[in-house]
């Protein structure tokens, strides 16, 4: 039985509806489909969660839509250190966590969801995906780019890219803690920027438990 998940998925559908963009609006209609009885993955950790995730919590605004719920999600999540191109295009520095995955056939509306933590002061290159993806920027800042827009995303902020969007982000002096949701293409191509032929492909097992 869930713990966490139906709080989290109801928190991010009312975050979206609330946000007066079409993209994000349309997003909440696929968080309400996900079932609430989606049995949660075992909790792991791995060095950048041992080393950052507690003070990345704790930065967490108190009247953030999604503090209670993350911060209880982030705790119970199965961390893992970053393995996509790494090390061949990205030394690396952040940990995701998996905590939700409707995918064909199980789902003919696909959408991942999960936590992205990263180190400060790294910069994570330009790289990009077939999936559509959402960011909700929970504690932290770093300057961000999107194909040719460069802004500085902040606590409450929505980002929005859009699929084979090219984004790069880089940390300040402190950690960044966000929630991202995967939509569309969730097993299509990714890549970095500076090798746009090489296929970076998922570690094996990262999703075992899709269909």
């Amino acid at each position: 039985m869930s713990t966490y998940l139906p709080t989290l998925l109801n928190d991010v559908s009312r975050l979206c509806r609330d946000s007066n963009t079409t993209a994000f609006e349309a997003l909440s209609v696929q968080v309400d489909n996900v079932p609430r009885t989606k049995t949660e993955k075992s909790p792991s950790t791995c060095p950048t969660a041992d080393a950052c995730l507690e003070g990345a919590l704790a930065a967490i605004r108190p009247d953030h839509g999604l503090r209670t719920s993350a911060s209880i999600a982030a705790v119970h999540a199965p961390w893992q250190e970053a393995s996509r191109g790494v090390p061949e295009f990205f030394a690396g520095g952040y940990a995701y966590a998996n905590l939700a995955d409707e995918a064909p056939p199980a789902s003919d509306d696909p959408v991942r969801m999960g936590l992205l933590l990263q180190r400060a002061e790294i910069a994570y290159p330009g790289h990009a995906h077939d999936a559509e993806e959402f960011y909700f920027i929970l504690s932290g800042e770093a300057h961000w780019r999107v194909d040719t827009q460069e802004f500085t995303a902040r606590p409450g902020d929505l980002i929005h890219h859009t699929p084979c969007a090219l984004h790069a982000m880089e940390t300040t002096d402190t950690p960044l803690l966000a929630l991202w949701v995967w939509r569309g293409e969730l097993t299509g191509r990714f890549w970095y920027e500076n090798a746009p032929n090489v296929d970076c492909l998922a570690p094996q097992g990262v999703y075992a438990d899709r269909p």
